[in-house]
């Protein structure tokens, strides 16, 4: 099995900027192949083979960064820094409110019990109707219904 290298791994060994390689992987996608120099975890994570890591070191030896080049990177990575940032805060909101829901629901539940809204009171009410009513529907269906409701004797 071949050695894989996060980004941040990856600008260590090189000694290139993690800017300056997602900016080279997301402007040079024709460069760097997929499955060969870099592939994408099942969390979507890039990491780097060995192969990549030698396109890296040639690329940094063929192309000397300028200021410009630094400051272009800077820019182009501002979107995708602020989309990792949101990914992540979005995946911790999601899984704080899923541990949340649960207590919370029961907490609202109990104060709809012991000191309901006018609004809630009537909530309460319909709901308890419509559960007694599913729990004796089954009286109510023509084969259980006694003969003395269908306007008939039950002595017939």
């Amino acid at each position: 099995m071949q050695n894989l290298y996060t980004t941040p791994e990856a600008a260590k060994l090189t000694n290139i900027p993690e800017s300056t390689i997602r900016s080279w992987l997301r402007r040079y996608p024709e460069v760097f192949q997929f499955e060969v120099h870099v592939i994408s975890d099942e969390h979507g994570q890039k990491l780097w083979t060995e192969s990549g890591i030698e396109l890296l070191h040639s690329r940094r030896a063929s192309k000397t960064a300028t200021d410009d080049d630094a400051e272009i990177d800077a820019e182009s990575d501002a979107p995708n820094l602020l989309e990792s940032l949101l990914e992540e805060d979005a995946q911790r909101l999601a899984n704080e409110y899923w541990r949340l829901l649960p207590g919370r629901t029961l907490q609202r539940i109990k104060q709809m019990r012991d000191n309901p809204t006018p609004e809630q009171r009537q909530i309460v009410q319909t709901s308890v109707r419509a559960a007694l009513n599913a729990g004796t529907e089954h009286l109510l269906l023509p084969t259980y219904q006694p003969r003395f409701l269908e306007g008939g004797d039950e002595t017939d």
